[in-house]
């Protein structure tokens, strides 16, 4: 069997490429990265003010991986449909699929334990928990009793039981410590921390049990546990949201402080109590202000009003109520790089952002009232399994020797040079992708 030239040059570029994939084969490019080429792009909306969404502030996805269907969105209002006032939230089941619905709710106490709601987090008990946009929850203009409340999702319960008394509907606890609050995140169990607007500060809310007098509906809040962490300044923007999440892999706490416009971290196992405070309206077991927490501004540049936040895959995506840009960073080794923007053309409407496991960016919109999904194509992941690697690499060989079918937006994918056309040009390319040399 004979060869000429150039059936040569390419099996050497072959061997030369599968040598260098072997040796980094483990090596896996991010999703997310992938927004950055902006003509990969699509954005749809996925969810308007017919499913109930009213100035919707917030969105979450359940941390149980059997409800992974499952997308919450939590309204600072009810819905146009609805003349009950108080917050509500519109669940997106099978969210992004032909056979999407919503379901939509409003606990019949909503008007106190979500006025004007502004944040949604669950934990990994079942449980959510929101925060309120209020200076006082019972509408009194010299009170100050306003905070977060704690639900159970289970559907069974969550706006169905108590609904006509005389128990107060189905929250399941409630603190009131921080009025004006507008960002949280879910910690473990019954643990979430606050943007804390009155006080102008981070709190971290401990629950601990449900109320001990009626689980659901409960008032007895005394087992409570409020750490404010004084050292830390953050500024509200009335009427935006301030969202914060956790990173599950560092334990830091990341928060958009909107007023001041820039992002801020906080080590969630540091700081120690300094002092008591004196809670308002309520009896708990404990209210205290921190000292000696760690904590730093990571971001203090680009941003203008940054509210939605999320961390996904080693990103961390910053959106911009302003001008509608999503701003993605590199977190991976404690270390924050700023590696591009999405411009979205949403200005003065997003609120928040989540990342679903597919690397999706679901987005709401305030004024709109919308839902949005925003999907990229995935450069080198020509089998949809949401890694690049050597499967990738080998079904692109097999389609340049004849022996493979790439279609749609798997072509697309393997099209690393967008010049329309999968050739050995795009395996270099993607060989260069995976050893990280690009």
């Amino acid at each position: 069997m004979s060869y000429n030239y150039n059936e040569i040059l390419k099996m050497a570029y072959h061997i030369k490429l599968v040598l260098i994939v072997l040796f980094n084969f483990c090596f896996s490019q991010n999703i997310i990265d992938s927004y950055l080429i902006y003509e990969n792009n699509t954005i749809l909306l996925k969810g308007d003010s017919l499913d109930g969404l009213y100035k919707p502030r917030d969105l979450d996805i359940p941390n149980d991986s059997s409800r992974s269907n499952e997308l919450w969105v939590i309204n600072e209002n009810s819905a146009f449909f609805d003349s009950n006032n108080g917050g509500s939230t519109v669940t997106y089941y099978n969210f992004g699929t032909d056979s999407q619905w919503a379901d939509y709710r409003k606990d019949a106490y909503s008007a106190h334990f979500m006025h004007t709601a502004s944040a949604i987090a669950f934990s990994d008990n079942g449980g959510f928990a929101n925060t309120l946009d209020v200076q006082d929850a019972n509408n009194n203009s010299n009170g100050y009793f306003s905070g977060c409340t704690l639900w159970d999702s289970d559907t069974s319960i969550y706006a169905r039981i108590n609904q006509n008394g005389p128990l107060l509907g189905s929250h399941w606890d409630m603190i009131h410590q921080s009025p004006y609050s507008v960002g949280i995140a879910g910690q473990t169990d019954n643990i979430y921390w606050l943007f804390d607007g009155y006080h102008q500060t981070i709190a971290k809310y401990d629950f601990n049990e449900p109320h001990s007098d009626h689980e659901h509906g409960g008032e007895d809040h005394s087992d409570g546990l409020v750490y404010r962490y004084d050292e830390i300044e953050v500024q509200r923007v009335p009427g935006l949201s301030s969202h914060m999440e956790i990173d599950r892999e560092t334990g830091w706490l990341y928060i958009c402080d909107t007023g001041n416009q820039r992002i801020l971290r906080l080590n969630t196992s540091s700081g120690e109590i300094g002092e008591s405070l004196t809670t308002y309206g309520e009896s708990l077991a404990g209210y205290f202000s921190m000292v000696n927490a760690e904590y730093e501004v990571v971001i203090d540049d680009l941003l203008i009003q940054p509210t939605g936040l999320d961390i996904n895959r080693g990103r961390l995506l910053v959106s911009d109520y302003y001008n509608g840009v999503i701003n993605i960073y590199n977190i991976e080794n404690n270390n924050v790089s700023r590696l591009g923007e999405i411009q979205t053309g949403f200005e003065n409407e997003i609120m928040g952002i989540k990342v679903d496991s597919a690397g999706s960016i679901w987005i709401v919109c305030k004024n709109s009232h919308e839902l949005y999904q925003l999907s990229t194509i995935f450069m080198g992941d020509v089998n949809n399994d949401l890694h690049v690697n050597i499967t990738d690499f080998l079904l692109i060989s097999l389609y340049i020797i004849g022996n493979y079918e790439i279609i749609g937006e798997n072509y697309t994918s393997a099209d690393m040079n967008f010049d329309d056309d999968v050739n050995i040009l795009d395996l270099l390319i993607l060989s260069d992708l995976m050893s990280n040399e690009l």
